[in-house]
């Protein structure tokens, strides 16, 4: 009889162990950035201005959207504020274990697509082709969900691309994302990712 209850207790004490390890291997690990997106720029300045408290910094842009292909357009200039919330992560892969890093930079007199697939091509919407000399796996946050490919033009090109008007809001938290992320419903896209 003690020698069952002792083996019992034994196997309590793996059982823990071995499940407080699972546990720290899997926990929630939190992140602090949001990304949201909405064809009407007053959802996504409304839905950062109800939750300025929770807000550490952000930043809205107004880009074009081109919806055949899930492409963000944006200039130069304000794909640049964008790298200072880190906004832009590059894709490594390794077998099915991906991760991420910050993109610092971008090229101001190059047309930079960022896309896990390289098109010699990208067409607006009046079907006006465009090429990029610059191409990275680079996802908008850390994922491509919403955002298939973000193309990048030189401020004096971007002009002359035809799209339909989106704004982007890129916004650092206080606290942790995954439970803010309900309070931006409201936008049309909204995704976490880790703002490092």
């Amino acid at each position: 009889m003690l020698k069952k209850i002792l083996i019992s207790f034994l196997g309590l004490i793996i059982l823990s162990v071995g499940g407080i390890l699972l546990y720290n291997h899997v926990k929630h690990k939190p992140v602090y950035g949001i990304i949201v997106l909405d064809k009407d720029e007053k959802r996504v300045t409304d839905a950062i201005n109800s939750q300025k408290g929770d807000i550490e910094k952000s930043i809205v842009v107004n880009g074009k959207w081109v919806k055949n292909s899930n492409t963000l357009v944006l200039n130069t200039t304000d794909a640049k504020k964008i790298t200072t919330l880190n906004g832009f992560q590059k894709v490594t892969s390794k077998k099915n274990e991906y991760t991420f890093e910050a993109i610092k930079q971008i090229s101001k007199d190059e047309a930079t697509l960022f896309s896990k697939e390289n098109a010699p091509l990208i067409k607006d919407e009046a079907n006006k082709a465009f090429s990029s000399k610059v191409h990275e796996y680079v996802t908008l946050g850390e994922s491509s969900a919403y955002v298939n490919s973000v193309f990048i033009l030189p401020d004096n090109q971007y002009n002359e691309f035809t799209g339909s008007p989106i704004s982007l809001g890129v916004l650092k938290v206080k606290s942790d994302a995954s439970k803010a992320l309900i309070n931006y419903n409201n936008v049309e896209m909204n995704q976490l990712y880790d703002e490092r």
